[in-house]
Order: C-alpha cells, then sequence, then structure tokens
C-alpha cells in the first residue's frame, strides 16, 4: 500500500514516518508513506519522483499548497492519476486543488445544483477549506477566534451529520480533517489509517479499529521540562521555577501543529539558550491563523503585561496565517500592546545545507513569508536559529545561532531594564568619500544639528553624556582634537595594538587573507588601529572607517567573497568588545556595514554583517524616501529604522544680477562674432565685478 503527502512546512514529516512504522509494526500493512515538502519550487529531477510517487499511490493527501508552480503542476498530475487513486484528500488549499478532493461518491469538482450536493459543498466549505474562506474575506477581524472554536467544536459537531449518500464521504473528509487540525503522532496515524480503512479495498483492513481523534489545546503555554501544556499562565507560573518577572520575561510564539506533533527540537534549544542568559520564557502555541488569542491570553493579564518582548517562530503572518495577511489588524494590536515585536526564522522550506551553500540565503518562498510578511506587521531580527537538515525528518537548532539569538535578546532587555546613567551608547557618524569635509554626510539630513539634539535629549531622559555647546563646537571637537597628530580625518578616541585586535576578532586571519598582515594601511598609524570618534560620557561617537575600494567601493559591496579591511573590522571590535555598547546609532542614509560581503537575506555566521554588529542592538536613523536600501539595513545589520522625513526642497534659480550674468555667458558662449564676443566679454567683467566673483 502508498500513501504520497504533499505538505507545506515543517512539522508532518517526522510523525508521518513514524506513523509508517508503528502501522507496519501493528498491522503488517507493508505501507509506504512518501512526503514532499511543497514549500519551494521544485526541479524536474524531483518532479519525476513526485509523479512516479503519484503514479503508484492508493491515497493522496495534499496539505497547505498554495499557488505557486508546484501547486500549476500538481493539479496536472492529480489530473494525470486520477484513475490509479482510491481516495484524493485535499485540505487547506487554493480552491483549484480543493476541487480534486475525490473520496468515493465524493467528488467536490462535481459538485453543483442537486440538494445533496449542495448540502456536502456547504458542509466541506465550512472545514476543509477554511484558511481558503478566511483569506477570502480579506479581513480577520470578523473571523477573530473563529478557527480556534473549529478546532475545539469539529469532533462533536460530526456526531451529528447524517450517514447517507456522499454525505457519509463528506463525513469520512470531516473526521480527517479532525485528526489533521490536532496532529499529534497518534492522530497523524489515525489519519493515514482511516483513509486506507474506508478507502483501500484489502482484507487485512477490515478489523482494524481506529481511535476517535485525540483533543489537545487549541492555545496552551508549551516548555520542554513539562510533562504537559499549560491552559493558564496562572498554571504556568505555579510550575515555572524561575520567577515571572515581566521585564525579564521574552514571549516566544510557537507553530501549534510543531508543538502537537512533538517536533520541537529547534524551540527547545532556543528556550534553554534564552534561560542561560538569565532570562525566563513563556512559550506560548498559537494557530496558523491568528496569534491575538495567545497573546491576550498568555503575555497580558488583566492589562498588566507579563513578558517584554515578543518573538514571533511561526514564520506566518500575525494575523491571517498562511493565506493572508491582515496587517492593519495585526499593527492595531500590536501598538495597543506597545511590545517589542520580532520574528525568527526557522529554515521549513529550505535545508540547512542548501542555505549554508547559498549566496543569496534565504528561498523567495521563505524570504517573503518568513521576512517580508512578518516586517509587515512591524517584526525585526530576522536571525535564522533552526531548519531541517537534508537527512533530517524535523527540524533542529542551530545551536550558535541560538546563542547569538538569545544574547542579542538580553542586550535588549537591557536596555529597557538598565539604569539609564548606566547604558552605554555609540552613535557612529559616516564618511564617504574619504577626508574631513564628508565626515557626518547623510541623503537629506544636516547630520551634526540632528545629533546634538538627540544628545540633549539624551541628557533631559536620563542618560550619562556631556553635551557641547553648540553643533558647531561638536563638529570642531570631532573634528580636530589629536587628528593632525595621527594624519587622521578625526579625532583619534582609542589607540588599539594588533596584539589586542588579534585577541578580541576572532576573524583577523580571514581579514589578512584579503589584506595581508594586521594593521594594514587603513584607519593605522605607528602599528596601532585608530578609532576615531570622540567619548562624552557614556555616549561614544565614533566615525565608520571607509569601505577600503574607495576607487571601486561596488567591489566590496554585498560581493560574494571578501572581508572588510583591518580598520574597519577593528572599529566594530571596539564597539562590542572594548566600549561594550549597550546599543549602536547609525545615523543618517547611510554607511557601508549592512553592504559588506554576505548572504543577501537570512545571514549566517559567516557573514560580515552579522560578524560586525555582533550581538549589539542596531537603530538606523533612515531617510523615509529610501525603504528598498532601509530593507537591507534591517535584514543584513537587524537595524531598528527610526524614519526621519526628507526636507521641502525647492529649485531655488538665480536671481538679480547673477540671472543677468548667467546670460551673458550663455550669450558670449554661443556668438561666432569676435567683435560682439569682446563687447559681451565687457559687460561680463563689469557684472562679474558688480556681483563679487
Amino acid at each position: 500500500m502508498n500513501i504520497t503527502v504533499l505538505y507545506v512546512g515543517s512539522s508532518l514529516l517526522a510523525p508521518l514516518k513514524s506513523a509508517e512504522r508503528e502501522i507496519n509494526h501493528a498491522h503488517r500493512l507493508n505501507l509506504r508513506v512518501a512526503t514532499y515538502n511543497f514549500g519551494s519550487p521544485l526541479n524536474d529531477r524531483e518532479w519525476l519522483d513526485v509523479e512516479q510517487d503519484l503514479g503508484e499511490a492508493n491515497v493522496v493527501f495534499v496539505i497547505h499548497v498554495m499557488d505557486g508552480e508546484n501547486a500549476s503542476r500538481l493539479v496536472t498530475a492529480l489530473e494525470r492519476f486520477k484513475d490509479r487513486h482510491d481516495a484524493v484528500v485535499v485540505i487547506n488549499c487554493m480552491p483549484e486543488l480543493m476541487r480534486r478532493t475525490r473520496m468515493g461518491r465524493l467528488d467536490v469538482n462535481a459538485l453543483a445544483g442537486k440538494k445533496e450536493r449542495s448540502k456536502v459543498g456547504t458542509l466541506l466549505r465550512s472545514a476543509g477549506s477554511w484558511i481558503g474562506s478566511q483569506a477570502r474575506r480579506g479581513k480577520s477581524n470578523r473571523g477573530h477566534g473563529q478557527y480556534l472554536k473549529l478546532v475545539d467544536r469539529l469532533p462533536g459537531i460530526l456526531k451529528f451529520v447524517p450517514t447517507a449518500g456522499a454525505l457519509t464521504d463528506a463525513k469520512h473528509y470531516l473526521y480527517l480533517f479532525c485528526y489533521f487540525l490536532q496532529p499529534t503522532p497518534a492522530n497523524i496515524q489515525s489519519m493515514l489509517l482511516y483513509s486506507l480503512v474506508h478507502y483501500v479495498h484489502d482484507k487485512r483492513l477490515k478489523k482494524i479499529r481506529v481511535a476517535p481523534p485525540e483533543q489537545t489545546p487549541s492555545v496552551a503555554i508549551y516548555h520542554p521540562a513539562a510533562r504537559s501544556l499549560f491552559e493558564s499562565f496562572a498554571a504556568y507560573r505555579k510550575w515555572y521555577q524561575k520567577r515571572l518577572e515581566p521585564k525579564s520575561t521574552i514571549g516566544l510564539l510557537l507553530m501549534r501543529p510543531q508543538v502537537v506533533s512533538k517536533t520541537t527540537r529547534h524551540y527547545d534549544a532556543l528556550i534553554r539558550a534564552i534561560e542561560s542568559e538569565g532570562l525566563s520564557v513563556v512559550p506560548a502555541i498559537a494557530t496558523l491563523m491568528d496569534n491575538r488569542e495567545a497573546v491576550s491570553k498568555f503575555f497580558v493579564e488583566k492589562g498588566k503585561k507579563n513578558v517584554s518582548q515578543i518573538v514571533s517562530l511561526t514564520g506566518f503572518s500575525f494575523v491571517g496565517g498562511p493565506a493572508m495577511n491582515d496587517s492593519a489588524a495585526a499593527s492595531e494590536f500590536l501598538r495597543e500592546l506597545n511590545l517589542p515585536y520580532r520574528s525568527a526564522v526557522s529554515l521549513d522550506t529550505q535545508t540547512i545545507e542548501a542555505w549554508n551553500e547559498s549566496q543569496t540565503g534565504l528561498n523567495p518562498v521563505q524570504a517573503g513569508m518568513q521576512i517580508a510578511i512578518p516586517e509587515i506587521d512591524g517584526a525585526t531580527e530576522p536571525f535564522v536559529y533552526g531548519g531541517i537538515p537534508a537527512r533530517g525528518q524535523e527540524p533542529v537548532a542551530l545551536d550558535d545561532r541560538c546563542t547569538r539569538l538569545a544574547r542579542r535578546l538580553r542586550r535588549w532587555n537591557t536596555l529597557q531594564t538598565a539604569s539609564r546613567d548606566q547604558i552605554k551608547l555609540a552613535i557612529v557618524l559616516f564618511c564617504f568619500p574619504p577626508n574631513k569635509g564628508n565626515i557626518g554626510t547623510a541623503a537629506d539630513l544636516d547630520v551634526f544639528p540632528g545629533v546634538f539634539d538627540v544628545l540633549k535629549r539624551l541628557r533631559e531622559e536620563g542618560y550619562r553624556v556631556e553635551v557641547p555647546h553648540s553643533a558647531g563646537e561638536l563638529r570642531e571637537r570631532l573634528l580636530g582634537g589629536d587628528s593632525e597628530q595621527f594624519g587622521a580625518a578625526a579625532n583619534v578616541a582609542y589607540q588599539m595594538s594588533v596584539q589586542e585586535y588579534r585577541r578580541l576578532c576572532p576573524y583577523v586571519r580571514e581579514v589578512e587573507r584579503d589584506w595581508g598582515p594586521a594593521p594594514g594601511s587603513i584607519n593605522a598609524f605607528g602599528g596601532e588601529l585608530l578609532i576615531q570618534g570622540l567619548r562624552l560620557g557614556n555616549v561614544f561617537i565614533g566615525v565608520q572607517p571607509t569601505f577600503g575600494f574607495e576607487g571601486d567601493p561596488m567591489r566590496l559591496m554585498m560581493a560574494r567573497s571578501g572581508s572588510p579591511h583591518h580598520g574597519f573590522m577593528a572599529f566594530y571590535t571596539y564597539l562590542a568588545k572594548v566600549l561594550n555598547a549597550d546599543g549602536v546609532i547609525h545615523f543618517g542614509t547611510h554607511g557601508a556595514l549592512e553592504f559588506m560581503p554576505g548572504k543577501q537575506i537570512g545571514l549566517s555566521g559567516e557573514c560580515w554583517p552579522d560578524r560586525l554588529i555582533d550581538e549589539m542592538p542596531n537603530f538606523y536613523v533612515y531617510s523615509v524616501n529610501n525603504p528598498s536600501e532601509g530593507s537591507i539595513a534591517k535584514r543584513r545589520s537587524y537595524a531598528e529604522l527610526i524614519s526621519y522625513l526628507t526636507p521641502p526642497i525647492e529649485n531655488a534659480g538665480l536671481y538679480r544680477e547673477l540671472a543677468g550674468l548667467k546670460d551673458l555667458v550663455m550669450a558670449y558662449r554661443q556668438s561666432t562674432s569676435e567683435t560682439e564676443r569682446a563687447r559681451l566679454y565687457d559687460s561680463i567683467e563689469a557684472l562679474r565685478q558688480e556681483a563679487h566673483f
């Protein structure tokens, strides 16, 4: 017997393979379950395998497959092999695929007109295509909580569905849907068995009795050390060994199918990494459609917040799930909640190995689903922390990335909880092309007055900062100081020895392969690396070093290989390891950090922007009229953008004697008469003197 399962996600593979083993062990059916993750396009060779398994399948399950190349090819393949299949069960897919559902006398594509068929169609539309119907409504505010009610009530509703004609098969479909809604290992095993018992003609199946669907909570709190789920925050708080102090507690949103199906190794590792940083966690499971229910139930209690940050590990919209994005509803809810919202990435539609080897990083499906859509909801920190290995059956953690993400969350928490007079901040100014005149330049922003205003605001709000008398004095102190002594463009705030650089920076050998032995020739003097900037109390104003390829900066920007030079690396090493900055503010559009070599999206520990920003929270004052490069800053340097408006500018033109001078010069250039040119020249000279040129 053969079952083929085509799905999107990472929660089903392990329970499907486990079900195959358990069924064969208990019932000796010689069952083979072929599984394919349709999260990303398959190549022609992979499609040959899919078509071979479809051609041999007794039962086909299609789950969560929406629009795309895979869906289009699958529609054609199902039509070609329809006479071979005993049953085709399509759940939560695009309408064209939903119509391919065929089970006994139930043929969804043929439903039309007749009373019985109308009842069947209504019944199926109310359940089997729930996600699609929510998407067609366009707004999920009205459907808030309805999906949860469906999950809880459907098994009870089925008791009242009559068994007659095509309704019998519709009822079987809904039972399969019940197993799918609660994808525990036992339910997945029962789902496969139920389809075989009712639709495959084999005498070995007649004696098998399939267990009814197990029930699990729609939303709950999960913890790897607990024996069961917690259905209330009070129960979890009583069990949790650490004190759940809201200011040091992270709220995690987990995918319900992965928790229910017990494929949680990546979640478990991240939870342990966060706890090892001294933080507490509230890991809440949420439905595919809407995270608001879990957040309202577990992260807020009687109007008081139980957590300091929310980190989504679901990979979908905050409101809308895989079928839609109701960003307006998400924005309204999150704005009222007023908590930082972050979205980390588990590799569900590509393997860890494929991501590691990819120069791009995330494939288009992952980039859209797990980066772009959460960004629309307001999420930041698109940090890859786990995924499915090529030879694995369930997601696993990337331990080093979990540790890195946990430390970044702790640093963000420090900014919320530490006394402001103890917080150290670094404000980074840009300098391109490299000379004194270009320090503190940015697109459509007057940088030094802007920084001066920020310093005053910081002092007013309790940060320990020395504020110069004026923006002009700030500029003079930064550009002056001991800069001439070192032949530098700005004041030298710190001299880093090569020995210290090697001790603090683990990437020196890689930099040396591209730039030669440290300290190199850029931002170096007397065998030491120069950190240019100005220390003003607990605020450091630094000058970001140049690209290094000033005649050809594109040579390094977004390059596939190469590294920043020693001076650039030493600057960010100083911020992270010597200054120990609690946060970095990149001031103005824009610098070079986010354009350093590495993956385009979904960075790894091998990517230079990831290495440079380290674990420091990154704020970026960015022009609102440049969203494309702002997105690069968010994705490649984990920046929180603070937008500034472009100034209202109008072409001033020339006036009075300058306009007359322009006309005379143009006439002089165009004249071919030497006599006229001499007369015009005299007039130009006279007007030049009058205009003091």
